[in-house]
């Protein structure tokens, strides 16, 4: 494999990675947001609702926080190369 296919594969697949981080996050952020203004503008009269939404905001919040971990704080598996010789 040329160094050149090699490159571009590496930029492809680290693109393809932030592009789904930043989907994931997006995702999260609106979901955040949306529980958030409920939990805040709402007033529910049956308990089980607002702690139900107090949970998804939770949930939403350690979401945001966890993304970017799983996403580059996770060491990626490289693939091995086939120049070198076998040890």
């Amino acid at each position: 494999m040329s160094d050149q296919k090699a490159k571009s594969g590496l930029l492809l697949r680290r693109r393809n990675k932030f592009v789904g981080f930043i989907i994931a996050e997006a995702a999260a952020l609106g979901l955040l947001l949306i529980a958030g203004t409920f939990a805040l503008s709402l007033k529910p009269a049956n308990p089980d609702v607002a702690w139900s939404i107090n949970i998804a905001t939770i949930i939403a919040a350690a979401a945001v926080v966890f993304i970017p971990i799983i996403y580059f704080a996770i060491a990626p598996v490289l693939p091995h190369d086939n120049r070198r010789g076998a040890r």
